[in-house]
Protein backbone atom coordinates (compact mmCIF):
# COMPACT_ATOMS: atom_id res chain seq x y z
CA UNK A 1 0.00 0.00 0.00
CA UNK A 2 2.54 2.42 0.51
CA UNK A 3 4.25 1.70 -2.80
CA UNK A 4 1.12 2.51 -4.32
CA UNK A 5 0.75 5.43 -2.42
CA UNK A 6 4.13 6.72 -3.15
CA UNK A 7 3.67 5.96 -6.98
CA UNK A 8 0.58 7.86 -6.75
CA UNK A 9 1.88 10.97 -5.33
CA UNK A 10 4.94 10.43 -7.89
CA UNK A 11 2.42 10.66 -10.71
CA UNK A 12 0.45 13.37 -9.03
CA UNK A 13 3.71 15.66 -8.67
CA UNK A 14 4.42 14.29 -12.40
CA UNK A 15 0.78 15.27 -13.32
CA UNK A 16 0.97 18.84 -11.78
CA UNK A 17 4.66 19.28 -13.39
CA UNK A 18 3.47 18.82 -16.84
CA UNK A 19 0.40 20.72 -16.32
CA UNK A 20 2.88 23.70 -15.37
CA UNK A 21 4.73 23.47 -17.87
CA UNK A 22 1.92 23.26 -20.42
CA UNK A 23 0.40 26.43 -18.99
CA UNK A 24 4.23 28.11 -19.21
CA UNK A 25 4.72 26.99 -22.89
CA UNK A 26 1.49 28.23 -23.43
CA UNK A 27 1.83 31.65 -21.77
CA UNK A 28 5.51 31.83 -23.29
CA UNK A 29 4.89 30.97 -26.38
CA UNK A 30 2.31 34.58 -27.09
CA UNK A 31 4.90 36.46 -26.40
CA UNK A 32 7.75 34.58 -28.57
CA UNK A 33 4.98 34.14 -30.51
CA UNK A 34 4.22 38.03 -30.91
CA UNK A 35 8.17 39.06 -30.61
CA UNK A 36 8.96 36.46 -33.60
CA UNK A 37 6.09 37.59 -35.68
CA UNK A 38 6.41 41.43 -35.16
CA UNK A 39 10.15 41.04 -35.57
CA UNK A 40 9.80 38.89 -39.27
CA UNK A 41 7.49 41.40 -40.89
CA UNK A 42 9.39 44.19 -40.06
CA UNK A 43 12.90 43.21 -41.38
CA UNK A 44 11.43 40.80 -44.07
CA UNK A 45 8.63 42.24 -45.05
CA UNK A 46 8.80 46.19 -44.19
CA UNK A 47 12.67 46.09 -44.82
CA UNK A 48 13.63 47.62 -41.83
CA UNK A 49 17.04 47.89 -40.21
CA UNK A 50 17.27 44.32 -37.77
CA UNK A 51 19.21 46.67 -34.96
CA UNK A 52 16.25 49.31 -35.13
CA UNK A 53 13.52 46.50 -34.81
CA UNK A 54 14.85 44.38 -31.94
CA UNK A 55 15.90 47.82 -29.75
CA UNK A 56 12.67 49.77 -30.69
CA UNK A 57 9.40 47.89 -31.23
CA UNK A 58 9.01 45.71 -28.06
CA UNK A 59 9.88 48.70 -25.51
CA UNK A 60 7.27 49.29 -22.57
CA UNK A 61 4.65 46.38 -23.29
CA UNK A 62 5.38 43.71 -20.70
CA UNK A 63 8.24 42.64 -18.96
CA UNK A 64 8.06 39.30 -20.33
CA UNK A 65 9.09 40.28 -23.41
CA UNK A 66 12.54 41.09 -21.83
CA UNK A 67 13.08 37.31 -21.31
CA UNK A 68 12.01 36.65 -25.54
CA UNK A 69 15.21 35.57 -27.07
CA UNK A 70 15.04 35.75 -30.76
CA UNK A 71 17.16 34.38 -33.71
CA UNK A 72 17.14 35.65 -37.16
CA UNK A 73 18.05 33.43 -39.85
CA UNK A 74 18.31 35.95 -43.25
CA UNK A 75 19.53 33.76 -45.68
CA UNK A 76 16.16 31.66 -44.85
CA UNK A 77 14.18 34.45 -44.06
CA UNK A 78 13.00 33.31 -40.92
CA UNK A 79 12.48 34.97 -36.72
CA UNK A 80 12.81 32.05 -33.61
CA UNK A 81 11.58 33.20 -30.22
CA UNK A 82 11.34 31.43 -26.97
CA UNK A 83 11.94 32.19 -23.16
CA UNK A 84 14.64 29.48 -21.86
CA UNK A 85 13.82 26.82 -24.83
CA UNK A 86 9.81 27.46 -23.47
CA UNK A 87 7.06 28.36 -25.70
CA UNK A 88 9.75 28.26 -28.92
CA UNK A 89 7.58 29.72 -31.96
CA UNK A 90 8.52 30.14 -35.65
CA UNK A 91 8.02 32.79 -38.20
CA UNK A 92 8.37 32.15 -41.52
CA UNK A 93 8.72 35.18 -44.59
CA UNK A 94 7.13 34.01 -48.22
CA UNK A 95 7.04 36.40 -51.01
CA UNK A 96 3.69 37.90 -51.43
CA UNK A 97 2.54 37.23 -47.95
CA UNK A 98 4.68 38.52 -45.58
CA UNK A 99 5.42 36.39 -42.21
CA UNK A 100 3.79 33.36 -40.80
CA UNK A 101 3.47 32.10 -37.30
CA UNK A 102 4.47 28.61 -38.10
CA UNK A 103 1.58 25.79 -36.32
CA UNK A 104 2.60 22.35 -37.56
CA UNK A 105 2.83 21.94 -41.68
CA UNK A 106 2.68 25.64 -43.50
CA UNK A 107 -0.37 25.60 -46.42
CA UNK A 108 0.86 26.14 -49.84
CA UNK A 109 0.25 29.80 -51.31
CA UNK A 110 -0.20 30.13 -55.27
CA UNK A 111 2.50 32.65 -56.54
CA UNK A 112 0.90 36.37 -56.63
CA UNK A 113 1.97 38.45 -59.02
CA UNK A 114 3.22 42.17 -58.39
CA UNK A 115 0.97 45.11 -58.05
CA UNK A 116 1.64 47.94 -60.26
CA UNK A 117 1.70 51.17 -58.66
CA UNK A 118 -0.55 53.91 -59.75
CA UNK A 119 0.24 57.86 -58.05
CA UNK A 120 -2.37 59.00 -56.05
CA UNK A 121 -4.21 61.78 -58.34
CA UNK A 122 -2.20 65.13 -58.64
CA UNK A 123 0.23 63.08 -56.01
CA UNK A 124 3.53 65.54 -55.65
CA UNK A 125 7.08 64.92 -55.74
CA UNK A 126 9.10 67.57 -53.39
CA UNK A 127 6.54 70.63 -52.46
CA UNK A 128 2.92 70.43 -53.03
CA UNK A 129 1.49 73.20 -55.34
CA UNK A 130 -0.11 75.47 -54.04
CA UNK A 131 -3.92 75.46 -53.07
CA UNK A 132 -6.44 77.88 -52.02
CA UNK A 133 -8.30 75.92 -49.84
CA UNK A 134 -5.15 74.75 -47.72
CA UNK A 135 -3.87 76.89 -45.21
CA UNK A 136 -0.03 75.90 -45.07
CA UNK A 137 0.68 77.13 -41.88
CA UNK A 138 -1.94 76.18 -40.68
CA UNK A 139 -1.25 72.70 -41.20
CA UNK A 140 2.66 72.80 -40.89
CA UNK A 141 1.90 74.07 -37.31
CA UNK A 142 -0.65 70.47 -37.04
CA UNK A 143 2.20 68.27 -38.59
CA UNK A 144 5.08 70.02 -36.10
CA UNK A 145 2.98 69.34 -32.27
CA UNK A 146 1.91 66.09 -34.12
CA UNK A 147 5.74 64.84 -34.19
CA UNK A 148 6.74 66.28 -31.28
CA UNK A 149 4.60 64.83 -28.97
CA UNK A 150 7.08 61.95 -28.22
CA UNK A 151 4.48 59.98 -25.74
CA UNK A 152 2.47 60.06 -29.36
CA UNK A 153 5.39 58.48 -31.12
CA UNK A 154 4.18 59.86 -34.98
CA UNK A 155 5.44 57.53 -37.26
CA UNK A 156 3.55 58.80 -40.58
CA UNK A 157 1.26 61.60 -41.38
CA UNK A 158 -0.37 62.17 -44.73
CA UNK A 159 -3.32 64.67 -46.22
CA UNK A 160 -5.07 63.87 -48.66
CA UNK A 161 -7.37 66.50 -50.25
CA UNK A 162 -9.78 65.99 -52.90
CA UNK A 163 -7.43 63.09 -54.03
CA UNK A 164 -4.22 65.24 -54.00
CA UNK A 165 -1.70 64.89 -50.94
CA UNK A 166 -1.57 68.34 -49.55
CA UNK A 167 0.96 67.43 -46.64
CA UNK A 168 3.30 64.23 -45.52
CA UNK A 169 5.22 63.91 -43.31
CA UNK A 170 7.77 60.93 -41.89
CA UNK A 171 9.82 60.33 -38.65
CA UNK A 172 13.19 59.15 -38.67
CA UNK A 173 13.80 55.90 -40.07
CA UNK A 174 10.73 55.67 -42.18
CA UNK A 175 9.81 56.82 -45.37
CA UNK A 176 6.74 57.43 -48.11
CA UNK A 177 7.96 53.74 -49.24
CA UNK A 178 7.62 51.90 -45.71
CA UNK A 179 5.01 49.31 -45.51
CA UNK A 180 3.29 50.19 -42.25
CA UNK A 181 1.27 47.36 -39.74
CA UNK A 182 -2.51 47.68 -39.85
CA UNK A 183 -3.33 46.02 -36.54
CA UNK A 184 -6.85 46.47 -36.91
CA UNK A 185 -6.89 48.61 -39.64
CA UNK A 186 -6.82 45.08 -41.67
CA UNK A 187 -10.70 44.67 -40.31
CA UNK A 188 -12.06 47.60 -42.85
CA UNK A 189 -10.00 45.58 -45.83
CA UNK A 190 -11.71 42.79 -44.86
CA UNK A 191 -14.80 44.60 -44.96
CA UNK A 192 -13.66 45.69 -48.36
CA UNK A 193 -13.14 42.40 -49.36
CA UNK A 194 -16.61 41.12 -48.42
CA UNK A 195 -17.98 44.25 -50.52
CA UNK A 196 -16.00 43.08 -53.46
CA UNK A 197 -17.81 39.52 -53.05
CA UNK A 198 -21.19 41.17 -52.90
CA UNK A 199 -20.56 43.17 -55.81
CA UNK A 200 -19.92 40.30 -57.74
CA UNK A 201 -23.26 38.35 -56.46
CA UNK A 202 -20.67 35.62 -54.01
CA UNK A 203 -21.90 37.02 -50.12
CA UNK A 204 -25.55 38.10 -49.39
CA UNK A 205 -25.55 40.37 -46.22
CA UNK A 206 -28.66 39.30 -45.45
CA UNK A 207 -28.02 35.27 -45.86
CA UNK A 208 -26.89 33.23 -43.21
CA UNK A 209 -23.09 32.73 -43.06
CA UNK A 210 -22.03 29.68 -44.31
CA UNK A 211 -20.33 28.34 -41.05
CA UNK A 212 -19.31 24.86 -40.89
CA UNK A 213 -18.98 24.40 -37.21
CA UNK A 214 -22.81 25.68 -36.90
CA UNK A 215 -23.98 23.12 -39.33
CA UNK A 216 -27.34 21.57 -37.05
CA UNK A 217 -26.92 24.16 -34.66
CA UNK A 218 -30.17 26.40 -35.83
CA UNK A 219 -29.37 29.10 -32.81
CA UNK A 220 -25.56 29.72 -34.65
CA UNK A 221 -26.80 29.08 -37.80
CA UNK A 222 -29.13 31.87 -37.89
CA UNK A 223 -25.93 34.54 -37.53
CA UNK A 224 -25.74 36.56 -40.85
CA UNK A 225 -22.68 37.90 -43.09
CA UNK A 226 -23.60 41.41 -41.87
CA UNK A 227 -24.28 40.66 -37.91
CA UNK A 228 -20.05 39.06 -38.55
CA UNK A 229 -19.56 42.52 -40.30
CA UNK A 230 -21.10 44.43 -37.49
CA UNK A 231 -19.81 42.59 -34.79
CA UNK A 232 -23.27 41.88 -33.30
CA UNK A 233 -23.00 37.76 -33.90
CA UNK A 234 -23.89 37.18 -29.83
CA UNK A 235 -20.71 34.98 -29.96
CA UNK A 236 -18.16 35.21 -27.00
CA UNK A 237 -14.73 36.03 -27.13
CA UNK A 238 -12.86 37.26 -25.18
CA UNK A 239 -10.69 40.74 -26.83
CA UNK A 240 -8.01 40.96 -23.91
CA UNK A 241 -4.65 41.49 -25.04
CA UNK A 242 -2.39 41.71 -21.65
CA UNK A 243 -3.66 37.97 -20.90
CA UNK A 244 -1.44 35.29 -22.68
CA UNK A 245 -4.83 32.83 -22.39
CA UNK A 246 -7.42 35.18 -23.52
CA UNK A 247 -9.16 34.36 -27.38
CA UNK A 248 -7.33 37.10 -28.69
CA UNK A 249 -4.33 36.33 -27.81
CA UNK A 250 -4.25 32.51 -28.18
CA UNK A 251 -5.43 33.30 -31.96
CA UNK A 252 -3.09 35.80 -33.16
CA UNK A 253 -0.41 33.72 -31.71
CA UNK A 254 -0.73 30.02 -31.00
CA UNK A 255 -3.61 28.94 -33.37
CA UNK A 256 -3.07 27.53 -36.49
CA UNK A 257 -6.90 28.15 -37.93
CA UNK A 258 -7.88 31.97 -37.09
CA UNK A 259 -11.06 31.94 -38.27
CA UNK A 260 -11.89 28.56 -36.08
CA UNK A 261 -11.15 30.13 -32.71
CA UNK A 262 -14.35 32.41 -32.90
CA UNK A 263 -16.31 29.52 -35.24
CA UNK A 264 -16.34 27.14 -32.09
CA UNK A 265 -17.62 29.92 -29.27
CA UNK A 266 -21.20 29.95 -28.06
CA UNK A 267 -23.41 32.13 -28.69
CA UNK A 268 -24.27 33.81 -25.43
CA UNK A 269 -26.82 37.05 -27.31
CA UNK A 270 -28.93 36.43 -29.60
CA UNK A 271 -27.32 37.65 -33.24
CA UNK A 272 -27.97 41.06 -34.47
CA UNK A 273 -28.59 42.35 -30.20
CA UNK A 274 -25.31 42.81 -28.62
CA UNK A 275 -22.32 44.37 -30.22
CA UNK A 276 -19.15 43.29 -28.86
CA UNK A 277 -15.85 44.02 -30.93
CA UNK A 278 -14.07 40.96 -31.54
CA UNK A 279 -10.96 40.15 -33.76
CA UNK A 280 -12.30 36.75 -33.66
CA UNK A 281 -14.92 37.47 -35.69
CA UNK A 282 -13.25 39.29 -38.67
CA UNK A 283 -10.85 36.34 -38.92
CA UNK A 284 -14.18 33.81 -39.23
CA UNK A 285 -15.59 36.51 -41.74
CA UNK A 286 -11.74 35.37 -43.73
CA UNK A 287 -11.70 32.15 -43.29
CA UNK A 288 -15.92 31.95 -44.52
CA UNK A 289 -15.34 34.16 -47.78
CA UNK A 290 -12.32 31.63 -48.91
CA UNK A 291 -14.27 28.75 -48.51
CA UNK A 292 -17.07 30.96 -50.32
CA UNK A 293 -14.97 32.62 -53.34
CA UNK A 294 -13.42 28.89 -53.60
CA UNK A 295 -16.88 26.95 -53.89
CA UNK A 296 -17.11 29.53 -56.80
CA UNK A 297 -14.13 28.82 -58.40
CA UNK A 298 -12.53 32.18 -57.11
CA UNK A 299 -8.81 32.34 -56.36
CA UNK A 300 -9.09 33.63 -52.68
CA UNK A 301 -6.00 34.48 -52.06
CA UNK A 302 -5.92 36.32 -55.22
CA UNK A 303 -9.10 38.15 -55.07
CA UNK A 304 -8.07 41.30 -52.74
CA UNK A 305 -5.17 42.06 -55.23
CA UNK A 306 -7.20 41.34 -58.38
CA UNK A 307 -10.20 43.23 -56.70
CA UNK A 308 -8.84 46.04 -55.39
CA UNK A 309 -5.29 46.27 -54.85
CA UNK A 310 -4.19 46.36 -58.34
CA UNK A 311 -7.24 48.63 -59.58
CA UNK A 312 -5.96 51.19 -56.48
CA UNK A 313 -2.63 50.63 -57.25
CA UNK A 314 -1.77 49.45 -53.94
CA UNK A 315 1.50 48.05 -54.85
CA UNK A 316 2.68 47.71 -51.08
CA UNK A 317 0.08 46.18 -49.57
CA UNK A 318 -0.24 42.90 -48.44
CA UNK A 319 -2.31 40.55 -46.23
CA UNK A 320 -0.64 37.82 -43.57
CA UNK A 321 -1.56 34.51 -43.33
CA UNK A 322 -2.06 31.75 -40.88
CA UNK A 323 -0.77 28.37 -41.23
CA UNK A 324 -3.86 27.16 -42.97
CA UNK A 325 -3.61 29.87 -45.64
CA UNK A 326 -6.67 32.00 -44.58
CA UNK A 327 -5.56 36.20 -44.46
CA UNK A 328 -5.34 36.93 -40.62
CA UNK A 329 -7.10 40.38 -41.51
CA UNK A 330 -7.99 41.37 -38.13
CA UNK A 331 -4.67 42.79 -37.67
CA UNK A 332 -1.92 41.38 -39.86
CA UNK A 333 -1.72 43.64 -43.42
CA UNK A 334 0.95 46.14 -44.14
CA UNK A 335 1.13 48.79 -46.75
CA UNK A 336 2.63 52.42 -47.20
CA UNK A 337 0.86 55.56 -46.04
CA UNK A 338 -0.20 56.15 -49.62
CA UNK A 339 -1.48 53.09 -49.79
CA UNK A 340 -3.71 53.32 -46.98
CA UNK A 341 -4.69 56.55 -48.24
CA UNK A 342 -6.05 54.94 -51.76
CA UNK A 343 -8.19 52.69 -49.89
CA UNK A 344 -9.63 56.05 -47.87
CA UNK A 345 -10.38 57.28 -51.16
CA UNK A 346 -12.24 54.30 -52.89
CA UNK A 347 -14.44 55.23 -49.73
CA UNK A 348 -14.66 58.62 -50.16
CA UNK A 349 -15.53 57.67 -54.00
CA UNK A 350 -18.18 55.44 -53.02
CA UNK A 351 -16.55 52.55 -54.14
CA UNK A 352 -15.46 53.83 -57.71
CA UNK A 353 -11.65 53.85 -59.11
CA UNK A 354 -10.47 55.36 -62.38
CA UNK A 355 -14.29 54.99 -63.13
CA UNK A 356 -14.91 51.35 -62.36
CA UNK A 357 -17.12 50.24 -59.39
CA UNK A 358 -15.42 48.20 -57.49
CA UNK A 359 -17.07 48.11 -54.32
CA UNK A 360 -21.19 47.92 -54.63
CA UNK A 361 -23.50 51.45 -54.72
CA UNK A 362 -23.57 52.42 -51.07
CA UNK A 363 -21.12 50.37 -49.91
CA UNK A 364 -19.22 53.67 -48.15
CA UNK A 365 -22.90 54.22 -46.60
CA UNK A 366 -23.26 50.87 -45.36
CA UNK A 367 -19.86 50.72 -43.61
CA UNK A 368 -20.67 54.22 -42.39
CA UNK A 369 -23.99 53.32 -40.99
CA UNK A 370 -23.99 52.90 -36.92
CA UNK A 371 -24.47 48.87 -35.97
CA UNK A 372 -27.78 49.43 -34.09
CA UNK A 373 -26.72 47.85 -30.63
CA UNK A 374 -23.25 49.95 -30.67
CA UNK A 375 -24.76 53.02 -29.32
CA UNK A 376 -23.46 55.09 -33.06
CA UNK A 377 -19.92 53.85 -31.95
CA UNK A 378 -19.09 51.52 -34.73
CA UNK A 379 -20.73 50.51 -38.53
CA UNK A 380 -19.33 47.39 -40.11
CA UNK A 381 -15.95 47.10 -39.37
CA UNK A 382 -15.15 50.83 -39.53
CA UNK A 383 -15.43 52.94 -36.40
CA UNK A 384 -17.79 56.05 -36.29
CA UNK A 385 -17.71 59.57 -34.50
CA UNK A 386 -20.92 59.77 -33.55
CA UNK A 387 -21.85 60.57 -29.93
CA UNK A 388 -23.78 58.19 -27.87
CA UNK A 389 -27.49 58.45 -26.98
CA UNK A 390 -26.10 58.63 -23.22
CA UNK A 391 -23.75 61.92 -23.51
CA UNK A 392 -20.68 60.06 -24.30
CA UNK A 393 -18.59 61.79 -26.42
CA UNK A 394 -17.69 61.55 -29.80
CA UNK A 395 -14.45 59.35 -30.47
CA UNK A 396 -13.12 62.37 -32.66
CA UNK A 397 -13.57 66.06 -31.04
CA UNK A 398 -13.52 68.83 -33.48
CA UNK A 399 -14.04 66.35 -36.73
CA UNK A 400 -17.46 66.31 -38.37
CA UNK A 401 -20.38 63.40 -36.54
CA UNK A 402 -20.16 61.29 -40.19
CA UNK A 403 -16.13 61.00 -40.41
CA UNK A 404 -15.67 57.61 -39.78
CA UNK A 405 -11.83 55.83 -39.80
CA UNK A 406 -10.02 52.61 -40.22
CA UNK A 407 -8.63 51.90 -37.00
CA UNK A 408 -5.78 49.52 -35.06
CA UNK A 409 -3.60 49.19 -31.97
CA UNK A 410 -1.34 51.90 -31.17
CA UNK A 411 -2.79 54.58 -33.41
CA UNK A 412 -2.75 53.30 -36.88
CA UNK A 413 -5.32 55.65 -38.36
CA UNK A 414 -6.58 56.12 -41.76
CA UNK A 415 -9.73 59.05 -41.22
CA UNK A 416 -12.41 59.80 -44.27
CA UNK A 417 -14.00 63.27 -44.19
CA UNK A 418 -16.82 63.29 -46.46
CA UNK A 419 -17.31 66.66 -46.37
CA UNK A 420 -14.18 68.30 -47.00
CA UNK A 421 -13.18 64.97 -49.63
CA UNK A 422 -10.32 64.25 -47.01
CA UNK A 423 -8.19 61.60 -46.09
CA UNK A 424 -5.93 61.84 -43.53
CA UNK A 425 -3.37 58.50 -42.59
CA UNK A 426 -1.48 58.43 -39.41
CA UNK A 427 0.42 55.71 -37.68
CA UNK A 428 2.59 55.46 -34.60
CA UNK A 429 3.37 53.28 -31.72
CA UNK A 430 1.17 55.23 -29.00
CA UNK A 431 1.65 52.97 -25.85
CA UNK A 432 1.10 53.48 -22.29
CA UNK A 433 -1.82 56.05 -22.89
CA UNK A 434 -4.71 56.10 -24.82
CA UNK A 435 -4.19 56.89 -29.27
CA UNK A 436 -7.16 58.56 -29.95
CA UNK A 437 -6.89 61.33 -27.21
CA UNK A 438 -3.54 61.97 -28.39
CA UNK A 439 -3.84 62.14 -31.91
CA UNK A 440 -7.63 63.91 -32.11
CA UNK A 441 -6.03 66.99 -31.64
CA UNK A 442 -4.33 66.59 -34.59
CA UNK A 443 -6.94 65.45 -36.72
CA UNK A 444 -9.13 68.53 -35.52
CA UNK A 445 -6.22 70.91 -36.28
CA UNK A 446 -5.77 69.66 -39.78
CA UNK A 447 -9.13 69.97 -40.59
CA UNK A 448 -9.60 72.91 -39.67
CA UNK A 449 -6.77 73.66 -41.85
CA UNK A 450 -8.22 72.64 -44.83
CA UNK A 451 -11.38 75.51 -46.02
Amino acid sequence: MKRIALIAAALAVAAAGVFAFVKADGYAGVGAGYMAKVACSEIFLAKRDALAVLEGEFNDISPALERVRLKIDSEKRTVTGSIFGVGRAKAVYRDGYGCTLKRGALAGLPPLSPVAEKPLPDAFAGTPAARDDVDYAALEAALDAAFADEKAATRAMLVVKDGAVVAERYAPGFTRDTPFLSWSMAKSVTATMAGAAVHRGFVDLAAPAPVPEWAGDAARAAITWNDLLQMQSGLAFSEIYDDPNSDASQMLFRARDAGAVAAKKPLIHPPGTHWSYSSGTTNLIQRTLRETLEANDMGYHAFARDALFAPLGMASAVLETDSSGTFIASSFMYATARDWAKLGLLYLNDGVADGVRLLPEGWSAYVAAPAKASDGFYGAQFWLNHPGADGRPKYMPGVPDDAYLMAGHEGQYALIVPDKRLVIVRTGMTRGVEPMPRVAPSFAAIYDAIR
